[in-house]
Formats: structure tokens, C-alpha cells, sequence
């Protein structure tokens, strides 16, 4: 006498009680047995392999179940509330089926929808078990208002992709308080593109390695003490000639600051900034005074002796192997101009890069060029390799050499955007994270990369040779993070945190997407 499939039996046992739940609408055991077909791609895939499981002769059942038990032996005891938010295909099919052999129900997520309303729906099915793509769990354990959201009931989350990041998943544990479980997705289109990527990054590695040879991290980091201390002294050489935060026991309000200064209109974000500048480094103190604004105290400073000496260390350490001479000289020609420049006697010059960057400019040039070289050589078509480089003035010549060597009709290369998308995007970060890196990736096509270099220390010297604002730091791992959350599953480090060229405070990261 012929055995019932385990799986038909299971959804026989499931009897009226919600099978699959997909946009509300939910679908018994029995309704899937008797060919009920609910909507979206995910439902309709599982009917009709039911359909086709309880058609199989038992040995072909068996065969076809011992899949499914697998991964209903990965999913564990009842209760099972299963939300499946990877794509549909195979392995989506058999973890729902697996679902409900073993006596769970199904929800269909979509892959689709907004990371918010993926965490809302979790929430509000009081899902035990997650399986979704890792770069989406990767996104979603990023999200800002993710602790609105109650996912206490969530046990277990089966993400599938390359080899995940540990870092990616310590971040994905805390924030969602799960067991995860890897599943790998062999020689898809996205684990081929991530083995390209970090074979570009090697190789890149490889090309600047020369760059680095002499520097180290001791000497850079005594350099960047040096330059701070150098520019921290200036800074408030150049406002205590006023007369002003010299006396301990009076507060300055900062309006009197700029008054007694001489600062003009255009100068003051500059020199508010040094204000912020000299109270996080504990050289003034500052208090909220109110409606008048933040009060500044100090004590007697630097003279003009003290503060050209305090030049001296800082210029034997560039000068022994770091960077050439001029990147450091413009700085220090440019703290004795300050006085004239912020009273306006003396115009604005153009604003500079921070003097760090002149050492680290060999080493991100040659990474900078190698993956581009990486990404031309990779691209198959079928239209030519579209390239923006932004702010092409301050471009790299690395890329243009690049570029060069491809073949001139397999290559666009844009200077500003055109409304389309980008295989390659290249920029340099102002450090406004929120809103610059979701744009730039906004600008990629499906599979494009991203190369971009971004401050990760703050440089100081910038309030002098810099523009008003400067660039605002974040660390390696902040860039990282906001790069996951924009889309980014694959981020990519160079140098590597740690590394000497990265203490210079500019890091280049390489990102796709899928």
C-alpha cells in the first residue's frame, strides 16, 4: 500500500491553520492541498510544487523530502513562524516547504520593499525565523529606528551569500539578538563579483606597496601629534593678540571674540570653528551663555617665539621620508598670514589639502589607478564602461593613465553627472556621510563599484589652509557602515585599518553593488 508524502501528511495535519501567509491573505494546509494559489511570486512557486510533490510516486517523494528535512532540521522545533525575504528561486521554495513540513507557517516578505517596512512586518508577524539575502541583513541590522521595532520573538535568521565579514556579523547578532546561520550561495553572480573585487583590492595593494616602503606608523603618528600641537598654537596665538581668552577669570562670549579679532562676515565660520577646535583639544574651556551664545575662557598662551618653534618638530619628521617640503611650507606661510586674512586685509587663497594627503598621495594614487584597471579589464559590455570621476580638477592621474589604456570606444568617461547610471563612480567624501554616500550609490548601475576616498582623521591644518568648513572625519568603520546601509553589501578597505598609510587619516574604500 502506497505511503502518503511526509509533506502531504504535514499539511493535512495543518488542517485549516494558516500555511502561508502572503499580503495579508493567508492560505491553509488544506487550501495549498486542493490548489489554492495565493498571490506574488514566492506563494505561486510553492503551490505549484506542492501540487507537484503530491503527484511524485513515494520514492520520489522520499528523495525530493530529504532536502526538505535538512533544512527543517536547521530550522528546529515549533513554534515556526517563518518570514522569507530572499528572492524567489530553489533554495526560497524548499526553506517555505521545509517550513511546512515541519509544522510552521510561511510569511511571504518582499525582497522589494523598504528596509522600514521589512522590520515592521517582522515585527508585527512575530517572526521566529528570517531567511533573506546577507546583504539585506546586513542593511537591515544597520537601520537607524531598528529598535522601534519589537523582533523579540525572532530566534533565528539563515542569511545566504559569500563568506560573511565577522565584523558584519557581530553587528548583525547585537542589533537583532538572533542565532545566525550562514547559507552559501555558490557560484552566484553576486559571490563571483565579491571574489573580483577583493582580487582588485589585492592586487591594488600589491601596486602601492612601494608607496609605503620607509613610512611608519610611530612616525606618522608622532607627525600628526606634531602638525596638531603646530596648528593648535597658532590658532590661538592669533586670537590672544586681540586681547581676548588671556585672562582666566573672565569668560569671553563669543560674539566679543570675533569683534575684538577683527573678523569679517566671510571669515567667521572659520574662525568659530577654530573656537570648537581649541576647546575639544582643552587649550580654552567653553560654557553656554545663553541667549548670548557659548563663552570661551583661557589663560595666557604661546608668543610668536614659542609658536615658530613649535613648527620645528613636525617639519623634521615630514621631512624625514613622509611628504616634499612645499605641502608643509604653505601651511606654516599660511598661520602667519592668519591675522590679515580673518580682519580681511589679506584675500583668500584657494583652499588646500590637508598636507597628510601629500604623503599619502603615491599609495592611494597607484591603489586608485589598479582598481580602475581592475574594473575596465572585467567589464564585458554590452555598452561601454560608463566612468564618472567627480571633481575631475583634483583628479588622480593614476586613473587617467588608467583609463587611457582601455580602448577609447569601450570607455565614457564624465566629469559631472548626466541623469544615467555609472559602472564606476569615483569621489572624494566631504565627510556630510548621510547625505553624500546614499547619492553616490544612487549613481551605480547593478553590479557598478564604487571607489571612494573619504577622511577618516581629522586634519587639523585645514583651519588654516582650508576651506570654511573642512572636512569633518568619521572612522573607517562609520564609512564602512553607512556604505552597507546604502546598498553596499561588499566594502573593501585600503590601506588596511592599522596600516601606516592609513594613519594619515584618507582611506580608500571600494564598494559594489548588486
Amino acid at each position: 500500500m502506497p505511503t502518503t508524502p511526509a509533506l502531504v501528511s504535514a499539511l493535512r495535519e495543518l488542517g485549516d491553520r494558516p500555511a502561508v501567509v502572503a499580503d495579508g491573505r493567508a492560505i491553509s494546509g488544506i487550501g495549498l492541498l486542493l490548489g489554492v494559489s495565493p498571490p506574488g511570486g514566492l506563494p505561486r512557486a510553492l503551490a505549484r510544487r506542492v501540487a507537484e510533490h503530491a503527484a511524485l510516486p513515494p520514492s520520489a517523494a522520499r528523495a525530493a523530502e530529504q532536502r526538505l528535512r535538512y533544512w527543517a532540521g536547521v530550522l528546529g522545533t515549533p513554534p515556526i513562524r517563518h518570514t522569507v525575504l530572499h528572492p524567489v528561486g530553489d533554495l526560497a521554495v524548499d526553506l517555505a516547504l521545509a517550513t511546512l513540513l515541519a509544522g510552521g507557517t510561511v510569511h511571504c516578505g518582499d525582497p522589494e520593499q523598504r528596509p522600514e517596512q521589512q522590520l515592521a512586518a517582522v515585527a508585527a508577524d512575530r517572526t521566529t525565523h528570517l531567511s533573506l539575502p546577507s546583504a539585506l541583513l546586513w542593511r537591515l541590522s544597520r537601520q537607524p529606528g531598528l529598535a522601534a521595532h519589537d523582533l523579540g520573538a525572532l530566534r533565528l535568521v539563515l542569511h545566504i551569500g559569500p563568506e560573511p565579514r565577522q565584523e558584519d556579523v557581530y553587528a548583525a547578532v547585537d542589533a537583532l539578538g538572533a542565532v545566525l546561520a550562514h547559507v552559501r550561495a555558490p557560484d552566484s553572480n553576486a559571490e563571483a563579483a565579491d571574489r573580483r573585487l577583493r582580487a582588485d583590492a589585492e592586487s591594488a595593494s600589491a601596486a602601492a606597496w612601494k608607496h609605503s616602503i620607509g613610512v611608519t606608523a610611530e612616525q606618522v603618528r608622532d607627525f600628526g601629534a606634531q602638525l596638531d600641537r603646530a596648528v593648535l598654537a597658532a590658532l590661538l596665538h592669533t586670537l590672544q593678540q586681540s586681547g581676548v581668552l588671556t585672562d582666566p577669570a573672565r569668560g569671553y562670549p563669543e560674539a566679543e571674540v570675533l569683534a575684538a579679532a577683527m573678523v569679517t562676515p566671510a571669515q567667521r565660520p572659520r574662525v568659530v570653528r577654530w573656537l570648537d577646535a581649541l576647546a575639544r583639544r582643552g587649550l580654552i574651556s567653553r560654557q553656554d551663555g545663553g541667549a548670548q551664545g557659548p563663552v570661551f575662557r583661557g589663560e595666557p598662551g604661546p608668543g610668536a617665539a614659542e609658536v615658530r618653534e613649535a613648527w620645528r618638530p613636525a617639519v623634521e619628521t615630514w621631512t624625514d621620508g613622509l611628504g616634499p617640503a612645499a605641502a608643509l611650507d604653505r601651511v606654516r606661510r599660511g598661520a602667519l598670514r592668519l591675522p590679515r586674512l580673518i580682519s580681511g586685509e589679506e584675500a583668500p587663497r584657494p583652499a588646500a589639502s590637508p598636507v597628510r594627503r601629500a604623503a599619502a598621495r603615491g599609495y592611494l594614487g597607484a591603489a586608485l589607478g589598479a582598481l580602475v584597471r581592475g574594473t575596465a579589464e572585467a567589464h564585458k559590455g554590452p555598452g561601454p564602461l560608463r566612468v564618472l570621476e567627480l571633481d575631475p580638477e583634483d583628479g588622480e592621474p593614476a586613473v587617467a593613465r588608467a583609463l587611457a589604456a582601455r580602448p577609447r570606444q569601450n570607455t565614457e568617461h564624465h566629469p559631472a553627472p548626466d541623469g544615467g547610471r555609472y559602472d564606476l563612480v569615483l569621489a572624494t567624501a566631504t565627510g556630510r556621510t548621510a547625505e553624500e554616500v546614499p547619492a553616490l550609490v544612487r549613481l551605480l548601475s547593478p553590479g557598478g563599484r564604487l571607489l571612494l576616498l573619504a577622511p577618516t582623521t581629522e586634519q587639523l591644518d585645514l583651519l588654516i589652509t582650508g576651506d570654511a568648513h573642512g572636512l569633518a572625519a568619521r572612522p573607517a568603520e562609520h564609512w564602512r557602515a553607512a556604505l552597507a546601509a546604502a546598498g553596499c553589501p561588499t566594502v573593501l578597505t585600503l590601506p588596511e585599518d592599522g596600516h601606516p598609510m592609513g594613519l594619515l587619516g584618507q582611506q580608500l574604500f571600494a564598494a559594489r553593488v548588486d
